[in-house]
């Protein structure tokens, strides 16, 4: 057997690979973890435990998913945030990109909150009473995780394999990364993550940076949020 000759230039990828593969596994089996949410459903009760559990999940996720994962990326190759897409350069372009997407993903997601298979899963903190400190707290924890999310995703692991593979490989392939961690939803999303992947993959490169990504997908999450707890027939703010 001939073993394949090892290349330095391949250690960024396959870290970044590495890292992503354990941060999101750790993640997911917390978050579906019965043993854990138990602990939360008998110190706070079954509601209110789910709660505190799906937020600590998300702040969860932000810290394995990303920021744990950027640290160790940079302390390994030397590298700064700015190598990584976490730079603040080109803001006519991205605040164009912002924009215009979030006139698509609003109204869209206005009209799509209303239907029952979207009020079946969204709010995803299903309590019927919500207090405004609890809106904005979950509001809080979509944008810690989204951001730990896109770090990874359209910071580390797009950054890391384009010197590599090229950029449309490397674009595919995050796609195609991205689209299976939404497997566990459902098909729809798992579906229109691919598209999604791609064009925030296209954006970030054009602009060198993952904030707008960052922004659309915050966009994306909280319209959801919001539209749907306005929609859903048994929750209310109170």
């Amino acid at each position: 057997m001939n073993i394949p000759a090892w290349n330095p230039q391949y250690l960024e990828p396959i870290l970044a690979f590495v890292l992503v593969t354990i941060g999101f596994s750790l993640y997911h089996f917390v978050s579906i973890s019965p043993k854990i949410k138990n602990k939360y459903q008998g110190r706070f009760g079954a509601e209110r435990g789910n709660t505190k559990f799906l937020w600590m999940t998300r702040y969860l996720g932000a810290m394995s998913i990303g920021v744990v994962p950027a640290i160790i990326m940079m302390m390994v190759m030397g590298k700064t945030p700015e190598d990584y897409g976490v730079a603040f350069k080109n803001h006519g372009t991205s605040l164009a990109w912002i924009l215009g997407l979030a006139t698509i993903i609003i109204p869209m997601n206005f009209f799509n909150s209303k239907k029952e298979k979207n009020l079946a899963f969204y709010p995803n903190v299903r309590e019927k009473e919500w207090t405004k400190p609890m809106v904005a707290t979950n509001a809080f924890t979509w944008v810690a995780y989204l951001f730990g999310y896109e770090l990874m995703f359209r910071g580390l692991l797009l950054f890391a394999t384009v010197p590599l593979l090229g950029e449309w490989p490397a674009i595919v392939l995050n796609a195609a990364i991205y689209a299976l961690v939404h497997v566990p939803k459902n098909l729809e999303e798992t579906i229109g993550a691919i598209p999604l992947g791609i064009v925030l993959c296209l954006i970030t490169l054009t602009t060198g940076t993952f904030w707008v990504a960052f922004f659309v997908h915050i966009t994306l999450a909280l319209s959801n949020f919001f539209f749907s707890l306005k929609h859903h027939p048994e929750m209310k703010v109170i």
